[in-house]
């Protein structure tokens, strides 16, 4: 019977991990820059870039989580210093190839996206496990794609991309 409260106690304790961890989610994307008509980058670029949400109302810490374009390969560019996302706040993610932190707290990934090429966008915890995950679809220039409100299960397309901001204004897809 002790093992038994023991086994259970463990995957109790398992599952509350793996709830903690879902809580930032892949909020928005865009991988359709052009070279004006946006917000550039601190390098007064159009880069491609991932706005990640903080579900809770207590700041988290992302020390350690990985983002990555390649499923195989969940740790390819790992979330540099102490920076958090505010409670039920955003954090942008610039995927520029650069692999530096820029200004103080611009991020900027080590690989660029690409949405001609079927690439995901994964974000996994500081042990490598993947807790979001998605396929990149192609959309139009300037546009994103998005969570149909910040969090939510289903995603939408945004003619007016809300990076940093809350996504409103979804559209189901192209006429």
């Amino acid at each position: 019977m002790l093992k038994i409260c023991k086994f259970s106690i463990l995957i109790l304790g398992l599952l509350f991990i793996q709830n903690a961890n879902s809580q930032i989610v892949i909020n928005e994307y865009s991988c359709a820059n052009a070279t004006s008509g946006g917000d550039p980058d601190f390098f007064g670029q159009m880069e491609d870039w991932i706005e990640l949400y903080n579900t809770t109302g207590v700041s988290i810490n992302l020390n350690g989580y990985h983002l990555s374009d390649k499923a195989t390969n969940p740790t390819k560019f790992q979330i540099p210093g102490s920076i958090s996302i505010p409670a039920n706040g955003y954090m942008m993610v610039y995927c520029s190839g650069r692999a530096q932190i820029a200004g103080g707290s611009q991020i900027h990934t080590n690989f660029k996206l690409t949405q001609t090429k079927f690439e995901k966008i994964v974000l996994s915890d500081p042990s490598g496990i993947i807790i979001d995950s998605l396929t990149i679809v192609p959309n139009q220039v300037l546009h994103s794609r998005g969570r149909t409100t910040n969090g939510a299960a289903t995603w939408s397309l945004f003619t007016n991309s809300t990076p940093n901001a809350s996504n409103t204004g979804a559209m189901l897809e192209y006429a």
